[in-house]
This record gives C-alpha cells, structure tokens and sequence, in this order.
C-alpha cells in the first residue's frame, strides 16, 4: 500500500483500474469459469464495501476545511460571495456525500446477495466419456 500518493491520485488510479477491469470483460470469453466471475465479483464487492468509510472521510475532510474558514467559490470573486454563499454550497456537497455513502449500503447488500450464490457456482463436472480417458 503506497500512502506516499495524495488521496486524489489514489482515487484517479482507482477509478483506472476500474477502467481496465471494463475493458478486459468486454467479451464474456474473458471468464474461463464461474469461479473467475465469483472472484471478480468479490474483488468489486470489497471495493464497494470500502468506499463508504472513503466518503465519510470525504465529508469529514470537507467539514473541517469549511470549519477552519479555507473554502472559496471559485466561480465569482470575494466580494461577491458571502459566508452563507459558502455554507449552502459546503452543505450540497455534505449532502450529496452522505446520499451516495448510504446508496453504496444498498450496492454492497445487493452485491453480498450475489456473491453468496457465484461462490456456490462450479464448472460442470466432466463428462462418464472424460473420466474413461484419463
């Protein structure tokens, strides 16, 4: 685990990774068994079952930013902005945190419920025929 990266890059090289994973499935032949697509699918799950902690992290850091008076509206100038202009759009962003962090609740139970089932799933057992030729 490298904590030498900033959590930004740690983010971007998740989200890549992610990226790769699209790609590498896109044909359904990538999957040799039902095995392979249980434990991808544990691989997701655990992703998924780690990111709400990621967010109220997220949320914490925010919160303290907006506490210590070290947020701005990027989009107009000081003058222009008031302290309640800064408020309302840190409690957006509070808010829509908080909304994907329970949403991801909802994700990982679905996800549990699949994971249960792919693990109890094998590839078909060989054929009388196969048997004979060993």
């Amino acid at each position: 685990m490298d904590l030498n990266r900033t959590p930004a890059q740690i983010s971007r090289s998740l989200a890549e990774e992610a990226r790769a994973l699209n790609h590498r499935t896109l044909k359904s032949d990538a999957f040799d068994n039902p095995a392979d697509i249980s434990d991808t699918a544990d691989g997701i799950a655990a992703t998924v079952q780690r990111l709400p902690q990621a967010l109220q992290q997220l949320e914490a850091g925010l919160q303290a930013l907006h506490d210590d008076n070290r947020i701005r509206l990027a989009d107009r100038l000081p003058s222009e902005v008031s302290d309640n202009d800064i408020a309302e759009a840190v409690s957006t962003a509070l808010f829509g945190l908080r909304e994907a962090r329970q949403e991801l609740g909802r994700v990982e139970d679905r996800l549990r419920s699949a994971t249960r089932v792919l693990g109890n799933l094998g590839a078909p057992w060989p054929s009388h025929d196969d048997e004979d030729e060993v």
